[in-house]
């Protein structure tokens, strides 16, 4: 079984580069598209600064840097 299984997914392997490629004609583009910014990317970039800004103010702690030191006495007794 793990012979039949290797050998399926050896020929699978092989098999699926050639099955994709397609030639190109040869003097013209390989289907190189201009790149363009629409509605959906801008709404993603918003999304991803949104949640950026979102982070660092839940990271920053809300309060100041100059906090009181406490002082911590303990008090024994001692026997004789």
């Amino acid at each position: 079984m793990r012979t039949l299984s290797s050998f399926v997914i050896a020929i699978a392997l092989m098999a699926a580069p050639a099955a994709s490629a397609q030639p190109l004609a040869p003097g013209k583009p390989a289907g190189v598209h201009k790149a363009q910014m629409t509605s959906t990317e801008w709404f993603v970039l918003g999304g991803i600064a949104a949640l950026g800004i979102g982070i660092a103010i839940a990271t920053s702690g809300g309060r100041s840097t100059d906090v009181p030191t406490q002082t911590v006495t303990v008090a024994g007794a001692t026997g004789p």
